[in-house]
């Protein structure tokens, strides 16, 4: 572990970036500042804390997108943290976000934060080792409107370019990419505006589909949590308390933990609102504003490895309409089940027997053999 020094000053004149104060104005701008098409409407900072949500594998296997989530996020490097579901804790939480404050220097950048009463400085490296994160990539911020994002935003969305329309993380199209990220809207970025994606989103959906890191990860949630807006990264707390070597307040009250199971992909629109575990309906949008729905699973249709990362209507149609032609072809070459028992005018009811077959061959089955 390395050094740390509580109430370290940042003396050097450097670029900060920290939550303004809630009574500084009532009119503000919209907490997630990065997103592909802004909106102007005001947002509201909201005090208590959220827990992060946690994947929810039953859904990911009934839907059949568990390969493909887990393929992205082995590629971000996000196996660790994914797979930390420690507690999360109000106080600790509210007063982590609250206070960080994101130092970026080109040299070498830090974050401050406050554990309960204690204030921190740590550099930038150390945070993303305690989050289990690569410190590589660029921490510089990202332009507006990036052509190469934007690009990976058209691509995941079937050329979704409409200027009037904000980015929407509703219009991907593969179910996977579209579930991992809702999952790092809320338990990496710490957004609960999980309706816009932003350029954060694309640049870590742009590792995990491409492997490539020109963005540096962990500058992105430092941002993100110096950024206004409601109050997340319960288990980004946790992970820095466990770092730190700190204490758990004894009288902290642990939030409820949440998972992105079926009721809350219902809140995403992911699912149909009649879907159940066992029968996953999924929405897919187009960028036309089309809608259809699609029974999970699905792999060969989608598939995060294929070519495109998005489907037109014409593909998804022929696909459903011949999945649909080889289920009834094999419902009707199905082996009949027959029904031995023949009933003959004014004769009593016997049963056939196959020429050459005496009763005695239906009298005792215990002794049959497996079928090869």
């Amino acid at each position: 572990m390395k050094k740390f020094k509580f109430g370290e000053l940042f003396k050097k004149a450097t670029t900060s970036t920290g939550r303004p104060s809630r009574a500084s104005t009532q009119i503000r701008r919209s907490y997630n500042e990065d997103v592909i098409a802004p909106s102007f409407a005001p947002e509201e900072d909201h005090g208590a804390p959220n827990a992060s949500s946690f994947p929810c594998y039953e859904f990911l296997t009934n839907a059949g997108i568990l390969d493909d989530f887990f393929t992205l996020v082995n590629r971000a490097g996000l196996a660790t943290y994914v797979g930390d579901e420690r507690g999360q804790y109000y106080r600790l939480t509210k007063v982590f976000v609250e206070s960080f404050k994101f130092h970026n220097t080109e040299y070498e950048p830090t974050v401050a934060f406050k554990i309960y009463d204690i204030p921190v400085t740590m550099k930038l490296e150390e945070f993303c080792f305690a989050l289990g994160i690569a410190p590589v990539g660029t921490a510089r911020r990202i332009d507006d409107n990036p052509r190469d994002l934007l690009e990976l935003y058209r691509g995941i969305t079937g050329d979704d370019c409409r200027t009037i329309q904000r980015g929407k993380i509703r219009n991907i199209q593969l179910p996977a990419i579209k579930y991992f990220a809702y999952y790092i809207s809320t338990s990496i970025l710490g957004r609960e505006n999980t309706s816009n994606i932003s350029s954060y989103h694309l640049a870590f959906l742009n590792v995990a589909l491409t492997g490539e890191t020109p963005y540096h990860l962990g500058s992105l949630i430092a941002r993100r949590l110096s950024s206004r807006g409601p109050i997340f990264g319960g288990t980004i707390a946790s992970r820095i308390l466990t770092h730190l070597d700190i204490p758990l307040d004894s009288n902290d009250v642990p939030l409820t933990p949440r998972k992105l199971d079926i009721a809350a992909m219902k809140s995403h629109h992911f699912v149909t609102t009649n879907s159940t575990i066992d029968n996953i309906v999924y929405k897919m949008l187009f960028a036309d504003g089309n809608e259809k729905e699609i029974p999970l699973p699905q792999q060969g249709l989608f598939n995060i490895d294929r070519q495109s990362w998005s489907l037109t209507k014409e593909v998804v149609e022929e696909h459903m309409k011949i999945q649909e032609f080889h289920q009834q072809h094999d419902s009707e070459n199905a082996e009949p089940s027959y029904d031995y028992t023949v009933t003959y005018p004014d004769v009593s009811s016997s049963t056939y027997m196959e020429p050459g077959r005496s009763s005695s061959y239906y009298e005792d089955t215990t002794s049959w053999g497996p079928w090869e």
